[in-house]
C-alpha cells in the first residue's frame, strides 16, 4: 500500500498541479495507462469543481489563499482519491443529469464534469461535516 498526501492553493494553476501529482505519485507501479488517464481527468474535474465553485461566494481573506488537502491511496487492483475543503457544500448525489438537448440548444452550459467523473470511476462518496467537505473517488485498475 502506498499513500500520497499534498496540499493546494484554491486557484486555477492548482489544476495542472493535481494532474501532475496524480501522474508522479502513481507512475512506478503496473497500472493499466487508460485506468490512470481515467482516475487524473475525474481528480481534475473534483480540483476544478472545488476551485471554480466551491469558494465563489467566500469573501475574500487578505492575504490568504483557501487551499485543499488530496491524498492518494494506491493497492495492488485499486487506486483511491480523497479531497478535503471547506469551500461550499455540494453532495454529488443531489446532481442532476445534464440535459443534452438544453445544451445543444445553448439554453444550459455545462454540467457534464460529474457525469463525466461518474463515467471515469467506480464508485464516489461524499460526506460533509463541520464546514469539511470530504470527497472520494476510487479507480479499479
Amino acid at each position: 500500500m502506498a499513500r500520497f498526501k499534498k496540499s493546494f492553493a484554491v486557484e486555477i494553476q492548482a489544476i495542472p498541479a493535481v494532474h501532475n501529482f496524480i501522474k508522479s505519485s502513481l507512475s512506478k507501479y503496473s497500472i493499466c495507462p487508460e485506468s490512470v488517464t481515467d482516475f487524473i481527468i475525474a481528480c481534475d474535474e473534483i480540483a476544478s469543481n472545488i476551485v471554480e465553485h466551491g469558494y465563489a461566494s467566500a469573501p475574500a481573506t487578505k492575504g490568504i489563499s483557501p487551499k485543499f488537502v488530496l491524498t492518494i491511496h494506491y493497492i495492488p487492483g485499486r487506486v483511491t482519491a480523497t479531497f478535503f475543503d471547506s469551500g461550499a457544500a455540494f453532495n454529488p448525489k443531489d446532481a442532476m443529469e445534464p440535459d443534452i438537448q438544453k445544451n445543444l440548444r445553448g439554453e444550459k452550459k455545462g454540467g457534464y464534469g460529474l457525469f463525466l467523473i461518474r463515467k471515469l470511476v467506480d464508485k464516489i462518496v461524499y460526506s460533509a461535516r463541520r464546514r469539511l467537505n470530504v470527497t472520494r473517488l476510487v479507480k479499479q485498475t
